[in-house]
């Protein structure tokens, strides 16, 4: 493999992470606030179910994947409130995607 495509996969697994860490941070702002989790267990709550979803993707039966119960929020949240909180929780929600 030349440079080029070395640099390639290396700008793809960058886009990835950084589509998983607005994934974790968004998603994670929306349990932060409905008040279902405080913003370190959000975080980790939704990088273990990105982890395990991608786990999923290799079980041919789907049983990985129905027993990935994504969280939710108990309440709508206001999506102003949700984007603050969102952008307060990216830095951790970037390591939270390193380590997938």
């Amino acid at each position: 493999m030349g440079y080029g495509s070395n640099e390639a996969v290396k700008i793809a697994e960058d886009d990835y992470r950084e589509e998983c860490a607005e994934i974790i941070s968004h998603r994670a702002a929306a349990l932060v606030g409905a008040g279902d989790m405080g913003r370190i267990d959000a975080i980790s709550a939704l990088a273990e179910w990105l982890r395990k979803e991608n786990e999923a993707e290799g079980d041919h039966s789907g049983v990985l994947s129905i027993e990935n119960v994504f969280p939710s929020p108990s309440k709508v949240v206001p999506y102003a409130q949700v984007i603050a909180i969102a952008a307060e929780l990216m830095d951790a929600a970037r390591d939270a995607a390193d380590s997938l």
